[in-house]
């Protein structure tokens, strides 16, 4: 640096005009290049996943889960549904076989409960044949005079009464047990229309699909279609009777639609 004399009354001041260098500020850089490895690992800024909380981890974890949960049943799903199949056939120009569905698990169970004789045994229902009429318990049971291996003729008492009085009986035949069908034959009935709601609801509530009825006289036929039977068809020529050839009418009920129809 410079330095002056000043000479002012006799006495002497000395001076030195040494400029000290301005303090700039310093940038986090280079203060962290002129300090040790250690200090400079200390003062570094932490990772920024290192600053996450434990109940933001823990919310990220989460989503995690369930995005790779998602992802993994969306991919069963496209597997077992069949979409990679169709695909494929598409990608060859075929047509893919469509698939048929499968019973319920009660329905096949039931196939395999039952033999070739329907044996429905007892059953008991609440029949209610109109629309706001009294319920009334109706029992529907296998007769004493029940014969044949693949037959079974039933009786069905209104159990609401006292004593209880047989209403009507009626016959099971072409019992198809693996395919849960069977038909009903000569109904006879001082109340038809009860006993037909009866048996075909404990025959529904048994596990069976189909419940044939095949009639030769209109007022049957007019019962089964006010019971919720649907005509299928008629068969022309069916017999011949009193030396004139009659027709029959085909009619059937199906669970689904004994649920839908049922009064």
């Amino acid at each position: 640096g410079d330095v002056h004399l000043h000479v002012s009354g006799g006495k002497r001041t000395l001076f030195n005009t040494t400029t000290r260098p301005e303090k700039r500020p310093q940038s986090w850089a280079s203060l962290l290049a002129h300090k040790p490895q250690r200090a400079r690992d200390a003062m570094a800024p932490p990772h920024p996943l290192l600053t996450i909380k434990t109940p933001q981890l823990i919310g990220i974890c989460c989503g995690v889960a369930v995005f790779v949960s998602t992802i993994i049943t969306v991919a069963v799903l496209f597997v077992k549904g069949g979409s990679i199949d169709r695909l494929r056939a598409e990608a060859k120009g075929d047509q893919p076989t469509p698939r048929r569905p499968k019973l319920v698990d009660e329905l096949l169970e039931a196939a395999q409960r039952l033999k070739s004789k329907p044996e429905l045994g007892t059953s008991t229902v609440v029949a209610r044949t109109k629309k706001g009429e009294a319920p009334r318990r109706i029992v529907v049971r296998r007769s004493d005079a029940d014969d044949g291996p693949t037959t079974e003729r039933l009786d069905v008492v209104d159990a609401s009464l006292e004593p209880p009085r047989k209403v009507g009986s009626l016959k099971l035949v072409d019992h198809r047990p693996r395919d849960l069908a069977v038909r009903i034959d000569n109904l006879g009935s001082e109340q038809a229309p009860l006993a037909l709601f009866a048996t075909v609801d404990a025959l529904v509530q048994r596990g069976y699909r189909r419940i044939a009825w095949r009639v030769l006289e209109p007022k049957d036929a007019a019962l089964a279609e006010a019971t919720g039977f649907s005509l299928e068809g008629v068969l022309r020529k069916y017999c011949i009777e009193d030396g004139c050839s009659r027709d029959a009418r085909l009619y059937s009920v199906l669970n689904t639609d004994w649920r839908e129809k049922r009064p």
